[in-house]
């Protein structure tokens, strides 16, 4: 896969460019907070992003713009995944409100994609992909967050159903979803990895309660979850039983490159706030280092996108990936501070920009904890890639 468009690619960026400019507005001004991840929203400004999110996919799904590289069958355009990436560029440059849906379409639709049955996949994708189902990801439980697979929550089989019982937590926007997809022990017998099950769970089942977290910031996107005897039917298990761990990586995949969208228009934002405020040497020397390391990163993402064109699973350079940028993200947000000076202590109407370069600097943390840790990123570098021994466990 090469840094630059060949001519095919290059006639689809021109024809997804002008779809764009004739469907959506620009920005105003470089998003400063542009994903779902970094950004903290309030309740009235979660369901309004929610409402125009899906009434985007909704669009993007009549028009043949949406899931550019999932199968025609499911609703997608069966293009290729260096052609999902041209649309993801060019739409980054558009003021669309896509990223309420980004664990849904993002994470586990693509899960379902690779390891779901035929069945699951004409059932569950089309409805996400149209922006018409909301999913979230019912993983990380209050024991159980960086060492996932020491998870309690546990199903038990009851005929042609499965009874799930147990807590999760930080759960993004479960109290909006329509469906989560949860890992939970069905064999407490087995091997930690080998005892695991996937389940698409509807969030609305009897049994099921969320409670929301209040961050820092003021906002509450995150839930604890309580699952309490919730019937799952065994046409909802994704995968074969005992094989939940491989439902797992595949979902930590997508969810660690993600980072990896968000960065540029990131980037261009902080430069418009180097121009607009005095700095200096040593502040551009720092900003500049960033770009640097941003660029080389880009490499990294060129090489998961030739695995998955190729039809493979990318290996640990997901870790690089999702360590690096996040890691590069927190810089930027820090220097933007930094650069703001004593109005860098400032928050929301009193604050330049609205408060946004301080709501982003205090909701990145959670990036660097979701898709596992930073710490569980230089386990995975150092075992799989340095050849180095492994972590006592």
């Amino acid at each position: 896969m090469e840094p630059f468009d060949s001519p095919e690619e290059a006639h689809f960026r021109a024809e997804a460019r002008a779809w764009l400019e004739a469907n959506a507005p620009r920005p105003p001004a470089p998003p400063i907070a542009p994903s779902a991840i970094v950004a903290e929203w309030t309740p009235a400004e979660e369901v309004q992003m929610l409402a125009e999110a899906r009434a985007w996919q909704k669009l993007k799904f009549d028009a043949g713009w949406a899931g550019i590289a999932w199968p025609t069958a499911y609703g997608g355009r069966g293009a290729s995944i260096v052609e999902h990436n041209i649309f993801s560029a060019e739409e980054a440059h558009f003021d669309v409100p896509h990223d309420a849906l980004v664990v849904g379409l993002g994470w586990c639709g693509p899960a379902i994609l690779l390891l779901g049955n035929e069945e699951q996949r004409q059932r569950l994708l089309p409805p996400l992909l149209s922006g018409s189902d909301v999913w979230c990801q019912l993983f990380s439980e209050p024991g159980s967050g960086s060492d996932l697979v020491s998870l309690s929550t546990r199903a038990v089989r009851d005929g042609d159903e499965w009874v799930i019982s147990g807590q999760k937590v930080w759960t993004t926007f479960a109290h909006l979803s329509d469906l989560g997809l949860c890992i939970a022990r069905t064999d407490p017998d087995l091997p930690p990895h080998r005892g695991l099950s996937a389940f698409v769970v509807d969030m609305r089942s009897p049994g099921v309660e969320t409670r929301q977290i209040r961050q820092m910031t003021g906002s509450a996107n995150f839930n604890e979850v309580f699952l309490n005897e919730v019937r799952v039917p065994d046409s909802n298990r994704i995968g074969e039983v005992g094989d939940g761990w491989r439902v797992v990586i595949t979902t930590f995949m997508f969810e660690r490159t993600a980072v990896l969208s968000v960065g540029a228009t990131v980037a261009d934002a902080f430069t418009a706030l180097l121009a607009a405020r005095p700095t200096n040497g040593s502040q551009r020397d720092r900003f500049l280092r960033v770009i640097v390391a941003g660029k080389a990163l880009g490499y990294t993402q060129l090489r998961m996108d030739t695995a998955l064109a190729q039809g493979r699973m990318p290996g640990p350079e997901g870790s690089v990936a999702k360590l690096v940028g996040t890691l590069l993200l927190a810089d930027l947000y820090d220097q933007a501070l930094d650069v703001l000076g004593a109005d860098g202590l400032l928050a929301d109407g009193d604050a330049p920009y609205g408060g946004e370069w301080q709501d982003a600097f205090l909701g990145t943390p959670g990036l660097r904890i979701g898709g596992g840790t930073d710490q569980i990123q230089r386990n995975i570098i150092a075992e799989r890639i340095l050849g180095l021994p492994k972590d006592s466990r």
